[in-house]
């Protein structure tokens, strides 16, 4: 079978996504599997493969047809210019999430002290690594309930040659740090059961320990976040949230509760409110 064989297979197949789409896929994984480059693909549609190639991408065909994200399938995200491992045992960086961590990074340009910033529900790591990535001044620490998130944030340590520290924790339990931070960052789970239609059908493959919060307190791990702050953050401390845009009034209600009004919100690249950041003052401390 030949590359072009192989294209107008995958566009068959590929009846969820458009012919761009199964191209790029296709595009992807030869350069990936076996090094051949997209140059190299559009200027030889006659290349022949050989039975174990074939099979190969055959079996990544088999995954693509039932939305399997091909991130997984080459283990692989770009997150900030940075390439990313993922698996199963972690959600796939967004772009919502690129903006989240933009926000941080614009809001300490120009610092010349050093900084303590936790990420909570980590994931991959991609928030916490990438901050310390692009600023010399922020000492990182990345948590999360999964230990086999955290597996995955350690590889991407090594990877990235990043110093962040990443600690085993469940946001729901109470816990005092020795040392407070002057910026927490969170994408904590915001989706709701309900939602569950409205997703993408690929999101099915992803952990939903991190996708979704409990149907009967959707903000769960906001409070929890926030009661975390008051013992762990600093006086005039920042938090910066990545939010569900459906709970804004349950968000503002909560915020009133806490006697928190320094607060900004931001809307992401499609315009829906998406990201919150909090300035946390000392009457808003225990």
């Amino acid at each position: 079978m030949n590359l072009i064989e192989l294209r107008n297979l995958y566009r068959k197949k590929l009846t969820d996504f458009s012919t761009r789409e199964s191209d790029y896929f296709l595009k992807i994984l030869l350069n990936e599997y076996f090094n051949l480059d997209f140059t190299f693909i559009n200027l030889n549609p006659d290349c022949q493969l050989n039975e174990s190639q074939i099979n190969k991408i055959l079996e990544s065909l088999d995954k693509l047809e039932k939305n399997y994200p091909i991130d997984y399938i080459i283990n692989k995200k770009l997150f900030l210019d940075n390439e990313f491992y993922v698996n199963e045992d972690v959600l796939i960086p967004r772009p919502e999430t690129e903006e989240l961590t933009n926000w941080v990074l614009e809001d300490n340009q120009g610092i010349t002290k050093k900084k303590r910033v936790i990420d909570i529900a980590t994931g991959s790591g991609c928030i916490a690594i990438s901050l310390s990535f692009y600023n010399k001044y922020f000492e990182t620490f990345g948590v999360d309930i999964s230990k086999e998130a955290l597996n995955v944030c350690e590889i991407n340590k090594k990877r990235l040659c990043s110093t962040t520290t990443f600690i085993e924790l469940d946001i729901r339990e109470e816990k005092t740090f020795s040392k407070k931070f002057d910026i927490i960052v969170s994408n904590p789970p915001y989706i709701t059961k309900n939602e569950n239609l409205t997703i993408g059908k690929n999101v099915k493959f992803e952990p939903q320990i991190a996708l979704f919060a409990p149907s009967k307190d959707p903000l769960l791990y906001y409070k929890k976040i926030i009661n975390f702050s008051k013992i762990n953050l600093n006086k005039n401390g920042l938090i910066y949230f990545e939010i569900n845009p459906l709970y804004i009034k349950e968000i503002n209600e909560i915020l009133a509760e806490n006697n928190l009004n320094d607060v900004n919100f931001r809307d992401d690249f499609r315009g829906k409110k998406r990201f919150l950041k909090i300035k946390l003052n000392e009457r808003n401390k225990v």
